[in-house]
């Protein structure tokens, strides 16, 4: 079980890295109009596509996987080389963008007035376009369900290390939820500065998450 949660926690934490995601929950939960309902219906909007892509992960990654002891390594390896390789292509994407850019721009996320305007159903909207477009997210969760899949250890060990990837990749959408339930005034004022040094920063982290997880998987898939 340790062995599997060294190789699926890094993974599912480097996808939970997500400043637009973040930047969207934050702005939600400032809306005037019923800002917990409306950041609870994001982050089960996110959930929706977490649960998705965890379905589709493991049953993938299982069939890919589903070959005798030899064959199986290999594959395994062959997908980590080409998900680290989609990583790089992605960092490399960031830092084109970054040079074309010059500076950081704010992500476009809806505003106070937007989202009293709107109904609760585009917060759940929200929350389910703002995960399915993380592309470098989804590129970073597949191999911790690949990890799982392939792992020997018991059915419940799996569960548990599926559940906690799920909790952590979707970390930027639920905590300032929960945070903002506990403690309402604290918990606004700090998120709001972490989103604005995130936000400021964002070309920076995530082209850091990209090279670094593209790297580690690339060697990890050519046993470097």
């Amino acid at each position: 079980m340790q062995e599997l949660l060294r190789q699926v926690v890094p993974l599912a934490l480097a996808a939970a890295v997500s400043p637009t995601v973040l930047a969207v929950a934050v702005l939600t939960l400032t809306a005037s109009r019923r800002p917990v309902a409306r950041g609870v219906l994001f982050t089960v909007g996110v959930f929706v596509v977490v649960g998705v892509l965890t379905v589709l992960g493991l049953t993938v990654m299982a069939h890919v996987t589903d070959h005798p002891s030899a064959t199986r390594r290999a594959v395994s390896d062959g997908v980590d080389v080409v998900f680290g390789l989609v990583l790089l292509t992605l960092a490399a994407r960031s830092a084109f963008r970054r040079r074309s850019d010059h500076t950081d721009e704010p992500v476009a996320a809806p505003n106070d007035d937007h989202a009293a305007r709107t109904g609760l159903g585009a917060a759940f909207v929200t929350g389910l376009v703002m995960m399915a477009t993380n592309v470098t997210s989804i590129v970073l969760y597949l191999p911790a369900m690949k990890e799982v899949t392939k792992s020997e250890v018991s059915e419940t060990d799996k569960a548990i290390a599926t559940v906690l990837a799920m909790l952590l990749v979707s970390l930027p959408a639920w905590l300032p939820v929960l945070l903002r339930v506990i403690a309402p005034g604290p918990s606004q004022r700090v998120l709001t500065r972490l989103n604005t040094t995130i936000q400021r920063h964002q070309h920076t982290i995530v082209l850091t998450v990209e090279v670094l997880f593209g790297v580690y998987l690339l060697a990890k898939g050519l046993q470097v």
